[in-house]
This record gives structure tokens, sequence and C-alpha cells, in this order.
């Protein structure tokens, strides 16, 4: 199989899960007074744990003055805190405080029982083989990971 068939079977993979994912983003704004993206933003935090501003923002393809106007919401919320770093006063740090964990983890919960919902409805020899496809997918893309990093 050429590169270019592995990389459009990948975007159209990402376009249908893109797709799916609209259906579940609700989850984010039940859960809180704040935006979807600010809790979105805090659970890939939480995801990442205690990690510094720039490198963050990259991560996520965002510019760092979008994401410290969004930290500054969710530390108003006492959601995440930010520490300076005490060798590099240019560097910022981030991580979600406990309540902000509880936060996080129960918006992770309530996607996952929504995904769940998404997969009932799949007869048992498509979850199984969804299953097995998905596993060697990860399997690859970790190995695409490390050796591109």
């Amino acid at each position: 199989m050429t590169h270019n068939k592995v990389t459009g079977l990948m975007a159209e993979n990402m376009r249908i899960i893109s797709r799916m994912s609209s259906r579940l983003q609700p989850i984010f704004e039940e859960t809180s007074c704040a935006s979807r993206q600010q809790m979105s933003i805090l659970v890939r935090l939480y995801l990442a744990g205690k990690i510094k501003l720039k490198d963050f923002a990259a991560r996520e393809v965002i510019s760092t003055a979008n994401l410290c106007v969004i930290f500054r919401k969710l530390e108003s919320e006492k959601l995440v805190m930010r520490s300076v770093d005490k060798n590099d006063r240019r560097d910022t740090w981030y991580e979600v405080t406990k309540s902000g964990r509880i936060m996080a983890e129960k918006l992770l919960d309530k996607f996952l029982t929504a995904l769940e919902s998404l997969c009932k409805v799949l007869p048992e020899s498509d979850k199984h083989a969804l299953t097995e496809t998905v596993k060697t997918m990860n399997n690859i893309l970790k190995k695409m990971e490390n050796l591109n990093a």
C-alpha cells in the first residue's frame, strides 16, 4: 500500500471520528458554566499532567495568548493552578487542581459512557473486529510516534 493510500485512509478515519465526537461535545457544556473549549482544555491538561504553557500550547496547536485567556478563566474557577519556573522565570507551569481533577474525571466518565452508547448499536462481530483493529492501529501509531519523535 502506498503512503498516499495510508494517509488518505487515516484522514478519512479522522473525519469520521470528528463527526462522531461532535455528537459527544454537549457533554462538556452540561457539566460546567465554563465553555466547551475551556472544559476540553481542562481535560487535556489533566491528561497531560503538569506542563509548561508553551509546550502545552504547541501540543494543542493554540497560541499561548489564547491559552492564557482560557487558563486564567479556569484558574479563577480554581480548576487550574499555575506556577513560575524557579530556574527560568519566563516559563510558566500549569496543572489541574484537586477540583479540576474531579471535574476532568467526571467529564471523561461522561464522555466514555456516551461513547459506549454509540457502540451499543453494533453487532458483536463488529465490536470484536473494531476492537482488534483499534488495538492494531494504536500499536502502529505508537511506533510512528516513536519513529518521528
